[in-house]
């Protein structure tokens, strides 16, 4: 698919594990609510700026441009793909300075999706009709043939890559929304609505018309954007720990809430102080039963580790990792995205002497790491103790009990 993108390469690869953040602005004028220019930068997890990728301020053959609001702060919500292998940006088709840009009509000035590959392609032809004079503000894709889009009006839809005018509309049950991210298989939605503070968009990754958001039993009740979900416990199926970005001012911050008998529950609030209030980009990454949070207001990248576990209480303080330069502001954040994994190695289980197990791979086999766990839904470690000859990888077990899987991930 790649190789049909009529890309703009501009930037060198992603490296994996970086983190990338939505910038407006190039810091030679004050912020306003005129088309500005946008760009995706790449910092290390410490906070070193590793590059920036210029979003196109003017059209290329088949490539929009895709500039944004300098002041719409609901807008630039950054998401990578379900298979990890895209990030995907919305804006608008204007030239910079087109004043009231979130105002204009979408049949004179279309929406734009934004998608970009490990190697910093940008790829800016899809652009679709829906939310006129309104933001567009989010898009999530599951394997960069499409997107699903949500803004300030039009609900959620559904957009194939590289599609032009209308779209299907997905879903309408809450018209104004603010944040889209897919886990576990599922299309989830933040809104300010009372009634759709954090929901399931229909049954897994709907395209066709027709489908009901559904706000979840309990969760998020004050002022959500980005979110992260993951699995940390083996004895609640799927999704059971879920963090949100909220922008209430004083005490807004990242909160968590833990799935309990069916209901999220609130299990802590970590509240930004003085500049690190009205959070709104999130995401996360978990090692066992500990989490690794970064979130964004519009001038600050903040990190926040939750070693408690699932149904464990969060507290801590914001770290701030990553400042917004004068005259520019942060909006979403996500990890970069990374390459599709090669065809995975055969993993072989076998009795050792003296009633050890080993578990093995072919050695060649560059980028595969091994985990275990107790059961099929995790939580899943790395490995400890591999040993590799040469020719095979191999993890023995001395004195095995009780249940244990093992899977090889990429990267």
């Amino acid at each position: 698919m790649l190789a049909q993108w009529p890309v703009l390469s501009q930037a060198a690869p992603f490296t994996s594990g970086n983190l990338v953040i939505y910038r407006v602005g190039s810091g030679s004028g004050g912020l306003l609510s005129s088309a500005t220019a946008v760009f995706l930068d790449e910092y290390s997890p410490s906070g070193t700026l590793v590059q920036s990728i210029a979003m196109p301020t003017s059209v290329n053959g088949q490539n929009r441009r895709l500039t944004a609001s300098g002041t719409a702060n609901s807008e630039g919500s950054l998401q990578r793909s379900a298979d990890r292998r895209f990030l995907t940006v919305t804006g608008y088709d204007a030239d910079l300075a087109t004043v009231s840009v979130a105002g204009t009509a979408s049949l004179t000035v279309n929406r734009v999706v934004g998608f970009l590959d490990v190697n910093g392609n940008v790829d800016t032809r899809t652009t679709v009709t829906a939310f006129s004079g309104q933001n567009i503000r989010s898009a999530v894709s599951d394997n960069g043939s499409g997107a699903w889009l949500c803004g300030g009006n039009s609900g959620v839809i559904y957009v194939a890559l590289g599609s032009t005018g209308a779209a299907t509309a997905v879903s309408t049950t809450s018209a104004n929304n603010r944040s889209l991210d897919i886990f576990g298989g599922q299309l989830y939605a933040s809104s300010s609505s009372g009634a759709f503070r954090f929901s399931s968009v229909g049954t897994g990754l709907p395209r066709t018309a027709g489908n009901t958001m559904v706000q979840v039993p309990g969760g998020p009740a004050t002022s959500p954007y980005q979110f992260a979900a993951f699995d940390l416990n083996a004895g609640v199926a799927g999704i059971d720990t879920l963090y949100v970005a909220d922008e209430t001012a004083v005490t807004g911050g990242i909160q968590k809430f833990c799935l309990v008998s069916g209901s999220w529950a609130g299990r802590g609030n970590v509240p930004g102080t003085g500049e690190l209030t009205s959070l709104r980009g999130l995401t996360g990454e978990a090692s066992g039963t500990s989490v690794r949070l970064y979130a964004t207001n519009s001038i600050r990248l903040v990190s926040l580790t939750d070693a408690s576990g699932y149904d464990g209480t969060l507290s801590g303080t914001l770290t701030v990792v990553a400042n917004a330069a004068p005259n520019t502001g942060f909006r979403g954040v996500d990890f970069a995205p990374v390459a599709a994994a090669p065809a995975a190695p055969e993993l072989s289980v076998a009795k050792a002497e003296g009633g050890a197990v080993a578990v093995s791979w072919p050695s060649p086999s560059i980028g595969w790491t091994l985990q275990e766990a107790p059961g099929l839904s995790g939580p899943w470690l790395t490995s400890s103790g591999v040993l590799d000859d040469g020719q095979v990888k191999r993890l023995t077990i001395a004195s095995p009990s009780g249940r244990r899987f093992f899977r090889l991930v990429f990267p």
